[in-house]
């Protein structure tokens, strides 16, 4: 794929010059490259396409035509996570991808002191995701290209701003002032969670109580008949159900499982990987097919449910012996008033659950994906509500009793009596309460911060907590609908079922529970990570985890004389579908290779790498619904049934990372790519 201009001799001798435009030669000897420079991801490159995108930023090297501070801070009005224009015009260049062809490159370019040291392979750290891979910024912006000796032409690397903020702190050069400054104002790494599935809950509930849909254990359980409103419960699969993309701890995976399958799928025969879901007619006709399962954990990942319910039990216990109380200024102007500020006693928040006992799973007869060691089936999972859904206190209804309590007391001549006797106590104690508000639409942030001082007058209010399942107050009802809903909750999930004889399955449930937390979570900000030299956002690297099921019975009765297989299930998050490498673009097929690399530095083998084996969809899933189909693709590594924990990390081949970079057309493969 040629670059024309940029792709010329010529040009990157004029990008060479460009970086060392303020540096003169000092006479030291050039820094030569050692072993550990790959390994720690700062590397030395020659100059390639790669850093052709630099030149049109490199003239700000001159001290003359650099900034000032206050045209500096104007920065920030600019998108940070997009390319400057002039950058992008050059880079976007894949003929059927324009706009979102190549929207993610390292083009900035830190100065150097001609006098500095020489920038050596070290063991400094600066801000990183979980992941412990260390080149790592919160956007596109705190990546630059960077000379390691200034006096030497072309040994560029790769770095961020943090790690060079403080190196060159360390080393006492301190002549890029705005980029020191910007890298002080970079964001930590944190973990963006998903979008809250409670909501998501919620506003479903919302449609049904609009009339979107049509209308189709012991009394305690959840699932009991009686629990279930109309229009509920629905015909599986008649309804969008909310796509389950959370985690959820181990400890609150469901124990016993009700697996509903009436075409018989559990047997797992090839030949009914599609069926028609006509579920009502199926089951009118033969009956429904349940099967109890129950949750199988490996003996570490018992161990640490054991525990993390207790600590969940003691947390439950000493937030039911503390006071909850809420304030309510007498003013939202500054000045002196006569009336008390007044303290709320809330009423005890309802303990959140620390276990479930049982779930519904109910498989569809359509077959999401076949391979030559299972299948995998879209899955309804029908859990109880508040599991989800949290408890709720209107704050609006608490404001409205404590208001009619007090003109109750004014009404019954109370209140002055009141309010003399707490002005009698303030005159030997003042006191004092605060509240900090804060209102955020990225990137601003406005903080609110009310103060009092004076006597103070307590009020139990007689509102109570709502549980996820109870009738809305007039309040929430214009959000969420004022209709009842059921105990429980369902949500979409994808349950993957094993052929007779093979381990694949459990051994794949097993490497699931050894995976590092960060295999699972949405990290803010962006990976450089070699041999790739672009940023790459960090997004969950494989499925969410939702337990690996064995089944009471092991066997589904006869058939031909013979007992029936029943196959273990494996519950995962729905990531979307196989990709087709020669789709996508280039920062597309840069991320489905990040996920092999991530992996690998890790400390995991894959053991059967194909595009098959990596999943997308529209959107990210800490992005809400109404958003997706206008952001990016994610990307998600799956089939992890030959996957294995490599103890020593220099016993991981190469073969892998070049295996990555074959499947998606990069670097020296990238000729091999189909062109339209």
């Amino acid at each position: 794929m040629k670059r024309g201009f940029l792709n010329t001799r010529k040009a990157k001798q004029r990008v060479a010059e460009a970086v060392d435009a303020e540096s003169t030669q000092a006479g030291e000897p050039p820094h030569k490259k050692s072993k550990g420079d790959d390994e720690k991801g700062e590397r030395y490159v020659a100059i390639t396409d790669d850093i052709a995108y630099c030149k049109t930023i490199c003239c700000s090297l001159d001290p003359k035509s650099r900034s000032t501070r206050a045209e500096y801070v104007e920065f920030n009005t600019i998108d940070s996570h997009k390319l400057p224009k002039i950058i992008q015009q050059q880079v976007d260049n894949e003929k059927n991808c324009t706009g979102y062809g190549k929207n993610r490159v390292v083009f900035r370019v830190w100065p150097r002191d001609p006098k500095g040291q020489t920038i050596t392979v070290t063991s400094l750290r600066a801000k990183e995701a979980a992941n412990g891979i260390d080149l790592w910024g919160a956007t596109l912006y705190d990546f630059y290209w960077v000379l390691r000796a200034p006096d030497v032409k072309n040994y560029l690397t790769i770095s961020t701003g943090s790690r060079l903020a403080k190196w060159m702190r360390q080393h006492g050069e301190l002549i890029a002032e705005d980029e020191l400054y910007w890298a002080d104002k970079e964001e930590d790494p944190k973990e963006v969670p998903v979008v809250d599935i409670g909501e998501l809950i919620r506003c479903h509930d919302a449609r049904v109580a609009s009339g979107v849909f049509n209308k189709f254990s012991s009394i305690d359980s959840p699932f009991h008949p009686d629990h279930y409103p109309s229009p509920y419960p629905f015909v599986p699969f008649t309804h969008e159900a909310p796509k389950l993309q959370q985690r959820i701890p181990l400890h609150l995976l469901p124990k016993k499982l009700h697996v509903h399958d009436p075409w018989n799928t559990l047997t797992v025969d090839k030949d009914d990987s599609n069926q028609k879901p006509e579920w009502l007619s199926k089951v009118a006709k033969k009956g429904d097919i349940v099967r109890t399962y129950s949750l199988s954990l490996a003996p570490q990942s018992k161990e640490v449910a054991s525990k993390a319910q207790k600590l969940a039990e003691v947390a439950e216990d000493e937030a039911a012996k503390k006071e909850s109380v809420s304030h309510i200024f007498p003013s939202d102007k500054e000045g002196p008033t006569e009336e008390p500020l007044i303290e709320v006693v809330l009423p005890l928040r309802p303990r959140k659950r620390t276990q479930v006992e049982e779930a519904h799973l109910y498989l569809s007869p359509c077959a999401v994906g076949v391979g030559h060691h299972s299948i995998v089936r879209n899955a309804e999972w029908e859990l109880p509500r508040d599991l989800f859904v949290e408890a709720h206190l209107c704050k609006a209804c608490v404001e409205e009793d404590v208001r009619r309590q007090v003109q109750k007391l004014k009404d019954e001549g109370e209140w002055e009596a009141l309010l003399k006797e707490q002005a009698e106590k303030s005159e030997e104690t003042t006191q004092e309460y605060s509240e900090e508000e804060i209102f955020t639409l990225e990137p601003p942030r406005v903080i609110r911060i009310a103060s009092y001082s004076g006597p103070v007058l307590r009020i139990h209010t007689t509102v109570k907590w709502r549980s996820p399942s109870e009738k809305q107050c007039d309040h929430e009802s214009s959000f969420f609908g004022s209709e009842p809903v059921p105990r429980t909750a369902t949500v979409s999930i994808v349950a993957k079922l094993s052929f007779e004889y093979d381990p694949h399955l459990t051994q794949e449930a097993a490497n699931y529970q050894s995976f590092p937390d960060h295999f699972f979570q949405h990290w803010n900000g962006y990976n450089v990570i070699p041999p790739i030299h672009e940023p790459i956002p960090v997004g969950a690297l494989c499925p969410q985890f939702y337990g690996y099921y064995t089944p009471d019975n092991p066997t589904g009765g006869k058939y031909r004389g013979r007992r029936r297989y029943l196959s273990p299930i494996l519950l995962l998050e729905h990531c979307g579908s196989e990709i087709d490498p020669d789709k996508l673009c280039q920062d597309d097929r840069q991320e489905c290779a990040s996920l092999i690399l991530r992996f690998n530095r890790a400390g995991w083998l894959h053991g059967s790498l194909a595009t098959r084996n990596i999943m997308w969809q529209q959107g990210k899933p800490t992005e809400w619904p109404i958003e997706r189909p206008h952001s990016v693709k994610s990307f998600r590594l799956i089939d992890f049934g030959r996957s294995a924990k490599v103890n020593n990390r220099t016993g991981l081949p190469m073969g892998e990372d070049e295996i990555a970079l074959r499947l998606f057309y990069l670097m020296h493969h990238a000729h091999k790519k189909k062109t339209n």
